[in-house]
């Protein structure tokens, strides 16, 4: 006698199992959802060029202080002035640029704004103006500063550092640009322990305050 094996018959669904169908769908996919990585945080830090503040400006009658400055704009190199970033320099030829340690502020303002503090810091400086200048200001002399490095680095016995150079010239606008002062300036080197970036922004801050103190001391006498 021979066994036949009836085939299965495949049955439309009723409505009840499609609703069951979809919500199983449903279930699963709101599972999915629920292993989507969290937002994080972003790393980016921003930090400014600031320090302490210039010697205390002292107590002088206004007829005394007679020197009127034009702060010019800073120059910087070309590869700190398109870069927002910190730099650290590895070696002679490589720097490296911090991608998530930012200047809040254009590096040659906040070197502009240091040397103007620390002009108008000097009992003889009147007024020290940035451009554009106001033509009823008659300026004295002017200055200007070229950066040549601002940037963290190591020194030979491998100490991370936190270097800044530049030279500035004071000059009489009004004898078409006469030279008066030009000199190379190397700042006091800092250190830092290579991972607190606010402690990098703090030396190099320093440094800048001491270039706008030689200035400062540099400027001729009324």
């Amino acid at each position: 006698m021979k066994n036949y094996i009836t085939p299965s018959v495949s049955r439309p669904r009723g409505p009840f199992q499609l609703a069951r169908g979809l919500g199983v769908g449903c279930l699963l996919l709101l599972a999915g959802c629920s292993v989507l990585p969290e937002p994080k945080e972003d790393p980016t830090r921003y930090y400014l060029l600031s320090g302490e503040s210039g010697v205390p400006v002292a107590s002088v009658p206004s007829d005394e202080r007679k020197i009127n400055i034009g702060v010019r704009v800073v120059e910087l190199p070309a590869y700190l002035r398109n870069n927002r970033t910190l730099v650290v320099r590895n070696g002679v030829n490589e720097v490296r640029y911090q991608d998530y340690a930012r200047w809040a502020e254009p590096l040659d303002v906040a070197v502009q704004r240091i040397v103007r503090e620390r002009l108008l810091a000097n009992p003889k400086v009147a007024t020290a103006e940035t451009a554009p200048f106001r033509p009823e200001i008659r300026r004295d002399v002017d200055v200007a500063v070229r950066v040549f490095r601002c940037e963290g680095g190591f020194d030979a016995g491998g100490q991370k550092t936190a270097r800044f150079s530049a030279v500035y010239e004071i000059t009489k606008p009004q004898e078409d640009g006469r030279v008066l002062v030009r000199k190379n300036f190397e700042g006091p080197v800092g250190t830092w322990d290579g991972a607190d970036y606010s402690q990098l922004a703090a030396r190099l801050a320093q440094a800048v305050g001491a270039l706008g103190d030689e200035i400062s001391a540099a400027v001729p006498s009324p």
